[in-house]
């Protein structure tokens, strides 16, 4: 079934959760990229994505953020990796996930290809614009090659380098483009760590061309139906929203997320009530906790439902 975000404007799809937060800790710990156990662990992978879709997830995103050449610079110079695995990376993480879709008979979920930010900023020089685009664009044209029904564009915080991937996968696939940012800085947490409000967001990602629009992994998780609830008033897009697991608690060797399954679906009814057509789970969010917001999704349907005229 081919994504036609238009379609979901007025829908709720619940998304999956944080892939690596169903893995153990020496997983998530291991040294180099975390996208590299899309090749050196896949079945992790794709077991992690089946149990998503088991709990009611309609959407899988790869775990492909910093799967590019610019994020993996240091372990392409030492030689741990080689420029070849960075990018098949994406190719098999999309194919992981797909290969879970079609393993359940029956399921029609979307896989959503993930494209992150790298560290530098360019508005201060401290990352090439040229290496970023083509970096950018090899990434876009792997995840698409592995499967990928739309490229999502997430947890940007600098607009000017989501612009910049935005146009970068444009250029290169023709598949939906989603872009989001990290809003959790400001007076009432609606703004990113860089000053980007929603309103400027929304402009400037229209002008780009994306297609769905979000907010994700806001380390003030309270404060994202406001920003949804924001978007809705900027755009007429369909809103992609990602919500962590509550507030982390830092501790040793990994942070942790306090909120319960139970807890995180409370989360479900504000989010749909603001507007949001795409639901899914931030940091820390495990597949009880999709599975948990799934049911109450379920709930929340039949009983706005029931009070249509």
């Amino acid at each position: 079934m081919t994504f036609v975000p238009a379609d979901y404007r007025s829908s709720i799809l619940i998304a999956a959760g944080d892939i690596s937060a169903e893995f153990s800790a020496a997983d998530r710990l291991a040294p180099g990229l975390l996208e590299h156990v899309n090749l050196r662990a896949p079945d992790i992978v794709r077991d992690a994505a089946g149990r998503f879709l088991d709990g009611g997830a309609e959407v899988l995103v790869t775990l492909t953020d910093g799967a590019n050449d610019v994020a993996a610079a240091e372990s392409l110079a030492s030689g741990e990796l080689t420029a070849d695995q960075v990018i098949a990376m994406n190719r098999q993480g999309a194919e992981l996930c797909r290969q879970a879709v079609l393993a359940r008979r029956g399921s029609s979920a979307f896989v959503f290809g993930a494209i992150g930010p790298v560290e530098g900023l360019l508005t201060l020089g401290e990352v090439s614009e040229d290496a970023l685009l083509a970096a950018y664009a090899a990434q876009a044209t792997a995840l698409v090659a592995g499967g990928v029904d739309a490229v999502l564009c997430r947890s940007f915080t600098e607009m000017k380098m989501l612009r910049l991937a935005v146009e970068a996968a444009r250029k290169v696939v023709d598949v939906p483009i989603i872009g989001s940012m990290t809003f959790d800085s400001g007076a009432d947490y609606t703004e990113t760590v860089m000053g980007v409000s929603v309103p400027s967001a929304c402009a400037e990602l229209l002008q780009a061309g994306v297609t769905v629009i979000g907010c994700d992994r806001s380390a003030f998780p309270d404060s994202s139906a406001s920003v949804v609830s924001l978007l809705r008033d900027s755009c007429d897009l369909p809103i992609w929203v990602e919500v962590d697991a509550g507030r982390p608690e830092f501790g040793d060797p990994l942070p942790t997320y306090p909120e319960t399954p139970e807890q995180f679906a409370a989360r479900l009814e504000p989010l749909a009530g603001a507007g949001a057509c795409f639901i899914g789970g931030g940091r820390g969010a495990t597949a009880a906790h999709i599975a948990a917001i799934a049911g109450a999704g379920d709930h929340y349907l039949r009983r706005t439902q029931r009070r249509k005229p």
